[in-house]
């Protein structure tokens, strides 16, 4: 059970919440106070009797003593007035002294009350422990996710001014709609500090590592947070819903153990898979974002009685703006495009992709196929790979390591950077790789002498990496340096090749955009996306394991005649049972002439003629 909170608790806690908004808090009381002071005076003077007139000396009296509000009589002898006015003078005096002390106490309390370390005494909210370039991004998710709510609130406790944090979250997210923002300054290393958050009470906790230290350091950064929040002596035997990530795989069963029951994401694993695949499929990024933000379709869990009994592959065509993913068994096993002939159990949870969970209904009526534009084109043999990667960063090793997963015997990867560390990795990395030939060549990749060197309009993928010991800023101007060469060789010589850079900071996206590249890909915040989903929904953690594990299901981009006639005019049914013949299914479709845009839609109507496409967008095991 939760603590009890008293009425004078909940008060003080509010007064202390306006109080602490400083100088407009502090002026909205006084307002107050002045208006409740002259109201009660003014109905007293109207019960008194106005005075009658009197000499302009007595009037320049009377005045006097309404203005300091003196207690001295009206009338009298000149000594007796005399020495009323010294009394009044030194009253002045006295009454100044006070305010000059009462002022210096309300302004040592405003001060107290700007440094956070005030105790928080909401509940239900959602908690951020630490300070990293991710907390915009969840911030911004998070408040996207609470617009249904009625009142929400996140509470942030770092080991930061609390007005520069303040500052800098305003500066970056002006608005955050419904959900109210409280910052605490505070070490999540202090099991005292951390009771300020009241974690006990929270819907859910995120764990964010600092920025601008090692993979080790941030890491043993998350673990004791953990530990703290699973053993500390506030906070054990308590349900706690925690969400955190590492850097270094070698960590995570550490973590996960200090963490008790907290979900710990592999954030490094996870980054090195997105680029690898995005490198192999243009846009894919754009999927991803699309399915891991709160501002598009969404991944939901529901029951539906209706389709108890019935295969898989019946309930595809089901819903009319709604594509199921897969299944969530009743031990809690998430299996993304399962076999089509899978009869969905009394206890199964549909996986479902909606726009809303307001648009979660049965279609009611059967949907027309096009039985013409249905083919079955056969994908002919895999053929080697050639992969070329400018620049060096701790996650390389994991990115050649997943592509020699996904590329044919025979491919190759290239590795060209100036960082003296990469050598090294690549002897290590060599032995342990079975279909990828590897090598390496210094030089850096900001040079234009080199990249011409390099013949890039012979590869089949190119990825460019953000170096992780620079901070963020001249990483990616680094990037953009190389992508504006790269871009320039291609045109020069009149070809094309598929060009996906790493990001560290999502603002520079849009500088990226205008180099042309076809896919990009920001790290930290797909990491943060991801960490913001399980923090809502626990049982995302299956769905995405799933969909990052090679051997499960994932998210592929083919060519539209694989399984589709050229021809405009069907509606996306016919897309969904075309992909269903194949054991896949059908998520979305990419535009044959999308203009300046990236032209991916996911969810369609299926009652809707689609427009032109040259991509189908699927959930496939192979």
């Amino acid at each position: 059970m939760g603590r009890r909170i008293t009425r004078r608790a909940r008060l003080r806690y509010w007064f202390d919440n306006t109080m602490s908004r400083g100088t407009l808090g502090l002026i909205g009381w006084l307002a107050v106070v002045s208006i409740v002071m002259v109201l009660v005076v003014t109905g007293a003077l109207a019960l008194v009797e106005p005075p009658g007139e009197d000499n302009p000396v007595q009037l320049l009296w009377q005045t006097f003593v309404s203005t300091f509000s003196l207690g001295a009589p009206e009338t009298g002898t000149v000594p007796v007035l005399a020495l009323w006015f010294v009394l009044g003078v030194g009253g002045i005096f006295i009454v100044s002294a006070l305010v000059g002390l009462l002022t210096s106490g309300v302004n040592r309390r405003l001060e107290q009350l700007r440094k956070g370390r005030s105790q928080v005494l909401e509940r239900d909210h959602s908690v951020i422990l630490g300070w990293s370039d991710q907390i915009y991004t969840v911030i911004a998710e998070l408040a996207e996710a609470n617009k249904s709510r009625r009142s929400a609130a996140i509470a942030i406790l770092a080991d930061q001014d609390k007005v520069t944090m303040e500052d800098r979250v305003r500066h970056r997210l002006p608005s955050t709609g419904k959900t109210r923002l409280i910052f605490r300054t505070g070490s999540p290393l202090d099991l005292t500090d951390l009771e300020m958050v009241n974690l006990n009470e929270a819907r859910s906790i995120i764990v964010l590592a600092p920025d601008a230290v090692s993979a080790e350091d941030a890491d043993a950064y998350v673990l004791k947070t953990l530990l703290a929040i699973n053993k500390g002596p506030a906070f054990q035997g308590r349900p706690h819903h925690v969400v955190a990530s590492v850097r270094d795989s070698r960590n995570r069963t550490v973590a996960k153990l200090a963490g008790g029951d907290a979900v710990v994401i592999d954030g490094d694993d996870i980054s090195a898979r997105l680029i690898v695949q995005t490198a192999r499929q243009s846009k894919l990024s754009v999927v991803y974002t699309d399915l891991f933000d709160f501002g598009g379709d969404e991944l939901y869990m529901v029951s539906e009685p209706k389709l108890v009994g019935l295969q898989f592959g019946q309930a595809l065509q089901a819903y009319r703006k709604c594509c199921p993913l897969g299944l969530l068994s009743a031990d809690g096993k998430t299996t993304l495009n399962p076999p089509m002939t899978t009869v969905i159990g009394t206890g199964d949870k549909i996986v479902i992709l909606a726009e809303d969970d307001s648009m979660i209904k049965l279609a009611g009526r059967v949907f027309p196929i096009d039985e013409a534009s249905i083919v079955h084109a056969v994908r002919g043999p895999a053929a080697p790979e050639s992969t070329l990667i400018l620049g060096w960063n701790g996650r390389a090793t994991r990115i050649i390591e997943q592509l020699d997963v996904y590329v044919a015997e025979g491919s190759t990867v290239d590795i060209v950077t100036d960082r003296s560390d990469a050598d090294t990795m690549v002897v290590r990395l060599a032995p342990r790789l079975r279909r990828l030939m590897i090598r390496s060549k210094g030089g850096d990749t900001r040079d234009r002498t080199v990249l011409e060197t390099l013949d890039v309009g012979s590869y089949h993928n190119v990825i460019v990496l953000s170096d992780d010991l620079l901070d963020p800023m001249t990483a990616d101007s680094r990037v953009l340096v190389t992508l504006l060469h790269l871009r320039d060789l291609l045109a020069g010589g009149g070809r094309s090749g598929s060009i996906v850079s790493e990001m560290r900071d999502d603002r520079d996206r849009a500088l990226a955009q205008l180099t042309k590249a076809d896919d990009f890909v920001v790290s930290e915040q797909l990491v943060s996306l991801l960490m913001t989903q399980i923090s809502e929904n626990r049982h995302l953690e299956s769905v995405f394991v799933d969909l990052f594990d090679p051997d499960g299901a994932e998210i592929y981009i083919r060519p539209a005649n694989y399984y589709l006639r050229p021809a405009p005019g069907f509606t996306f049914a016919t897309a969904v049972e075309a992909a269903r013949r194949r054991g896949e299914v059908a998520i979305g479709y990419r535009v044959a002439e999308p203009g300046d845009g990236h032209g991916v839609v996911l969810n369609p109507d299926k009652d809707v003629p689609m427009p032109v496409i040259d991509r189908l967008i699927v959930l496939s095991n192979s």
